[in-house]
């Protein structure tokens, strides 16, 4: 298949996953809903990806390449929930839920 052809079927698959298993809540302003990502090249979601990739290969004992995040959701709850399409280098795309919670150590006043 030529790659631009190729390149259409993996972003009609991603469209398809999308409608199947992804939430329309921000859609429908439901409060706690999940938001489309505004900037899916956003180093920190690119990265989100890649360590679900990493995670999974520990668990399963697989060696899959990441790629890049092609689509994604967020959600915010006590902490960030991402809803990714991941693509990997041969092609696959998968889905992978990464829960982000952000939690304070400490904050103390500057003596200046």
């Amino acid at each position: 298949m030529a790659s631009g052809q190729y390149r259409l079927f993996l972003l009609m698959f991603a469209t398809l996953l999308l409608l199947m298993g992804f939430s329309t809540a921000a859609e429908e302003n439901i409060p706690g809903g999940y938001t489309p990502i505004k900037d899916i090249n956003d180093p920190h979601v690119q990265e989100l990806g890649e360590f679900a990739v990493t995670v999974h290969n520990s668990r399963a004992g697989t060696k899959l390449n990441f790629l890049q995040v092609i689509y994604g959701e967020t959600q915010v709850v006590n902490g960030v929930n991402y809803k990714l399409v991941i693509e990997l280098l041969h092609g696959a795309l998968y889905k992978a839920v990464v829960y982000e919670k952000r939690q304070l150590s400490s904050i103390d006043p500057l003596n200046v």
